[in-house]
């Protein structure tokens, strides 16, 4: 992702894995564990996005300063193999070519 959450998720993950009761969770349960946050930010962003724009650049541009806002920190984005601009500019152009109607 553009935005570099590492820090964060293996701050978590380390406080996570001190836990006793840790050892009884899978190794991947652990990093959903540490990665929560930021992942329920995202899904809703992507799932619900700022903007009834329908134009997919323009609702790509919305969501990467809406993300930044809230994750306080710069979206770079990575051109077309962003994986917003891909979700809301190249899949969602697919997904109206192939909706049924």
């Amino acid at each position: 992702m553009p935005i570099d959450l590492g820090k964060e998720w293996t701050d978590r993950l380390d406080r996570v894995e001190a836990l006793a009761v840790s050892k009884k969770i899978s190794a991947e349960d652990r990093s959903h564990l540490a990665a929560f946050p930021e992942v329920v930010v995202l899904t809703h962003l992507i799932l619900d996005p700022p903007t009834p724009a329908l134009d997919p650049k323009e609702l790509c541009l919305a969501t990467t300063a809406e993300l930044s806002r809230r994750f306080a920190r710069i979206y770079t984005t990575l051109g077309t193999q962003d994986p917003l601009y891909r979700r809301f500019c190249l899949y969602r152009e697919r997904d109206f070519r192939e909706a049924p109607g």
